[in-house]
Formats: C-alpha cells, structure tokens, sequence
C-alpha cells in the first residue's frame, strides 16, 4: 500500500534530511516508534478489561490495567512534546538554509534564464520563507513513520482475525484512492483558481497604484465593470470549487465510520462463532480507526511538498547563475568591441536590431540614438550584462563579456538607467550600493564619506539632503515612490559615478532633470571625457549629441547606422 503514496522525489528529500540531521533523526524516530507502540496500549487495554475484568469481575485487575494505560498515555504525551520540540528546532534550521539559498539565487541568476518562464515568476518562487508556512521535510519524516504503523495496525488486526484484518486493508486502501483523487482535482483547478484570483485582484492593484489617473480620466465605471465580471466568474468558479472540496471531505469523515460498521457487523459474527472475543473487537475497531489519520496526513503532505518543490527543483537544478567566476583583469582601459550583434524582444520571434558592429576605442563618447522602443534602453542593458544578445557578442578590452567577472566589470561601470529604481534603505546605503563589496567599506562604513560628499555636491543633492531629518542617514520608504523624479534621478547619477568608472553608460541621463540639474550632468560628462573614460549615452538631448564622436542610430532598421565624427566638441554647452 505504501507504493502508492509515496513518492520518489519525497523520499529522496527525506533520505538527504536524515543525512544532514543524524543525530536529531535518530531521536525523532525512536520517539515515533514508542509513541505508536504505545498508541497500542488503548486497544489492549480494552481487550483486557472485556476478557478479564468483565469476566473475572476482579477490582485489581481493573486497577492495575488503568493505571498501566494512564501510564501508557502519560508516556505517549511526553514523548509527543518532545518530539514536537525537536522537530520544530530542525524545521527552522533547514528553513533558514533553503531560504539563505532561495535569497542567494535570486540575487545572483542570469535574468532571463527562461524564455518562457518570467524573471517575476522565478522570483515568486524563490521567495525565502518569513511565515515558516512551507512544506517541512521533518514532519514528512513523522508522517513516514506513522504510515508505516499503519501496516503494523492492519498485521495486529489481522493476528486477531485474517477476516477483519483483509477488510481493514481494503477499506485503508478505498480511504487513500479518496484522498488522492481528491487532491489530483484540487491541484488541477488550483492555476484556474489562481489565475482567477489574479485577474480581479489586478484591477484592484489598478485602483490602488493608479488612484490620481482613475480620477483624472474618469475610469471609474470601466474599472468597476471590470471588477464585477471577473468577481463575478472567480465566484462562480469558487462556488464550485468549493462544493467540490466539501463533496471529499464528507467523503473522508464518511469512510472512517462506514468502515466503523462493517468491522462491527462482520466482527459480531465472529464473535458468535466464538472466533473472536468482544473485547478483540472492540480493540481491533479503535485500530482501525486508528489507520486513516497516517493516511491522510501523509497523502496532503508529499502532495503539498510535491507542489511546493516541483518547480523549485527545477529552478535550483537548471537556474544559471551569473558568473561571477570569471577573468577579473586588474584594469579596464575601456576599449569596447560590438561584433555582430543582434538583440530581440523578449518571448518573441522579432528583432530590434540585427548585425550590429561598432569598435569603440577608450575615451570616445558614444551617443545611442533612436525613436521609443528601438532598443537604446536593452543595448544599455546588453552593455552592462543584464540582458543576453540572441545573436553575436560584446567584448571589453578585447575579452568576451561572458568570460568575465560580472561583479568586477560593474564595478568598473558608472551606469544610469532611464527609470532610477531605489531600495527601502537609507540615501547614503542606495548611493553606496556599487561599493559595499569594498573591503575598506566592509571595515569602516564611513571611510567614502568624503568622496559621498563631494558626489553629493557634484549631482546637486546636498539642499535637499541638508533639509531632511536625518540627512543622508533619512531611509528611503516604498522605493523612493513619493520622492521627486529629478530628485531620484540626482540619486541614480550620484549612485553611478561615486565608483569612479572607466566606462560610463547613461540611459537618458538628462531626463526630468532641471536646469540646474543638467548643467551639473554636463560637467560631469566634461570631467569624465578629460579623464578619457569611455562615455556611452542613450539621448536625445541636442547638447549630448553634438559631443558624440561616434553614433549609433537605432531608428535605422534592421541593421543600425553608425556614424563617426573626426572631431568632437571639447565641452558641452
């Protein structure tokens, strides 16, 4: 009978459980196995006070069997709290580890990994968990005990009487097939369900995130029409759902007591064939009664740890990390190769761009030029490693991207996406970011004050620092939502040039930015081409543009225009 609950996958984790918690296993397992002989004591007991106490009518006999139960009981309910307590200190500690990997993964995979599984999904699964509400392998290991006392309940049964032991074994196994039906069909309306649930759920998201737009254009009655039919489906769906959920579990509480009255009715005609004595039945009832509850836990157990793990499996087997194991050259002179280069949509059979080659030599400043959606942001992205080309390849210093250290060549990178996305951490952590894998910073965190400082001064962050509460100590809360865009953009530049980079890629740079803010950009682009650093912008910024010595326009299609000037301005006006 344990074929068929048991799942290959399940006892795998459970074996490598075991082999990391010997010494805790080896108790647990010795308590379970007192604790189900034990659990024995209540149908013994009742056998005896029908055949001897009954019989004899002997009030010691009587006294001595309780107290020996009670005794029995007591020990059992010991050993259930110990038990329980050291299972408890396993299934956190294994908890931490899976979510100090889960953590580790998804700060470290390649995005886009998958082309048809999304970084988000991935994401949601490698969600470490803070409600400890995940599967446990160390109460599989409990349930996995207890399933094998079910056969040793059906064999004790069977010592008593073959007849009554076969049925028990049957009405076990009709017991399992319920619950296993059960929980197939849950499982299969489970993404209906979810998906259900997300759609309506999202136009609440809508209302939530978007409550100054609904009200500006009047989208009022379009989203509450939107939320009435998809409420109203995931109600049509729940309603059946959950009928069909109730449907099994009147069946699981039915098939206990069905099973209560045929042992009774086919257990009194042994009794009166003198087959069997009334306290043996009576015992042999509590034991089957006995057999369903190891069933069922185990059953929603691995099907709950199946669930959980079948996708994370995968994700931990084939997720590819990003290499961090790479070259690690000890300078970045900045000379920058685009061989053949071909970028395409994500989950899509079209291109941005194709065949893109272009040699950019130390110290050049390129300007990326192209109408919305032509593919600047995804070249910057591509340059910076966080995208993969679908064709073709780019090399810094004439070393393929993908055979360097990721982590050092972004360290040598002052990069500026066009949308600034901060951490809930303080202004002084989220400008600091790129520097934090610093021994010295790892020594003393205000070792870069001064550079902060000056960073701070050169971007134009300092008045509205200075005017917070607690400075450039102030956390920044719901990823900087409430913050002013120039603002955030000031943050993101001084992020990106506080490392002092070699190669500087900025994703619109001038973007909601005033007055005063790009002027501040231009010296700072004028500073970092007297440094000879290679400068490499998306913009439509005029000023920008006609400092370019080099310009890749992607408006031309599919193969981008490159175009070089022999002279570049020296200062941008």
């Amino acid at each position: 009978m344990l074929i068929f609950i048991i799942r290959l996958c399940y006892m795998n984790e459970i074996k490598l459980f075991l082999k990391d918690f010997k010494w805790q296993s080896f108790w647990i397992i010795i308590s379970s196995l007192l604790i189900n002989i034990l659990a024995l004591c209540s149908s013994l007991y009742v056998i005896q006070v029908f055949n001897r106490y009954l019989t004899y009518k002997i009030d010691s006999t009587l006294i001595i069997l309780t107290i020996g139960v009670l005794l029995a009981v007591s020990m059992e309910f010991f050993l259930r709290l110990i038990r329980g307590m050291l299972l408890n200190k396993m299934s956190i500690i294994k908890t931490r580890e899976l979510s100090t990997e889960s953590f580790s993964k998804a700060i470290s995979f390649k995005l886009n990994s998958f082309k048809k599984i999304s970084d988000q999904k991935i994401l949601r699964h490698l969600t470490p968990d803070l409600d400890f509400q995940k599967p446990g392998t160390a109460y599989g290991v409990i349930s996995l005990i207890d399933t094998f006392f079910v056969i040793l309940f059906i064999f004790t049964i069977s010592l008593l009487s073959l007849r009554l032991g076969i049925l028990s074994a049957i009405l076990a196994l009709v017991f399992l097939v319920i619950i296993k039906l059960k929980l197939l069909i849950l499982k299969k309306n489970n993404t209906k369900r979810r998906n259900l649930a997300i759609n309506t759920s999202t136009v609440f998201s809508d209302i939530s995130y978007l409550s100054g737009t609904l009200r500006a254009f009047n989208a009022q009655e379009l989203l509450f029409s939107k939320f009435k039919l998809f409420f109203a489906r995931q109600r049509r769906f729940e309603s059946n759902y959950k009928n069909m959920l109730n449907f099994f579990d009147t069946l699981a509480i039915i098939i206990p007591i069905i099973g209560t009255i045929i042992i009774i009715y086919f257990g009194a005609q042994e009794v009166v064939n003198n087959n069997l004595s009334i306290g043996a039945l009576v015992g042999i009832n509590i034991l089957t009664s006995r057999v369903y509850g190891p069933i069922s836990r185990f059953s929603i157990l691995t099907n709950t740890s199946e669930t959980y793990n079948e996708f994370n499996n995968f994700i931990f087997k084939d997720l590819v990390s990003e290499n961090t194991r790479g070259l690690n050259p000890k300078i970045l002179k900045g000379n920058i190769t685009l061989k053949n280069l071909t970028l395409g949509f994500e989950n899509n059979k079209d291109f941005l761009f194709q065949r893109l080659n272009c040699n950019i030599p130390a110290g050049s400043v390129v300007v990326i030029n192209g109408y919305n959606s032509s593919g600047k942001t995804s070249l910057c992205k591509t340059l910076l490693g966080l995208l993969s080309p679908s064709r073709g390849s780019i090399l810094f210093d004439n070393i393929d991207i993908n055979k360097i250290d990721i982590h050092w060549l972004r360290k040598q990178i002052s990069y500026l996406p066009q949308e600034v996305k901060l951490f809930n951490l303080t202004f002084k952590e989220n400008i600091l970011l790129n520097m934090y894998s610093d021994t010295k910073l790892a020594s003393n965190e205000n070792v870069f004050d001064g550079i902060l400082l000056k960073t701070i001064n050169m971007v134009g962050l300092n008045e509205y620092i200075n005017s917070l509460p607690d400075g450039i100590n102030q956390i920044i809360k719901e990823n900087g939502k409430y913050l002013p865009v120039g603002i955030k953009k000031r943050i993101g530049l001084a992020r990106a040039i506080i490392n002092g980079g070699k190669c500087l890629i900025l994703d619109e740079p001038s973007e909601s930015l005033d007055a005063k803010g790009v002027n501040n950009l231009y010296k700072i682009l004028n500073n970092a081409r007297n440094l000879k650093k290679t400068i490499i912008i998306a913009s439509h910024d005029p000023n920008i543009i006609k400092s370019a010595g080099i310009i890749i326009d992607l408006s031309t299609k599919p193969v981008p225009r490159i175009g070089i000037r022999k002279k570049t301005e020296k200062k941008n006006d």
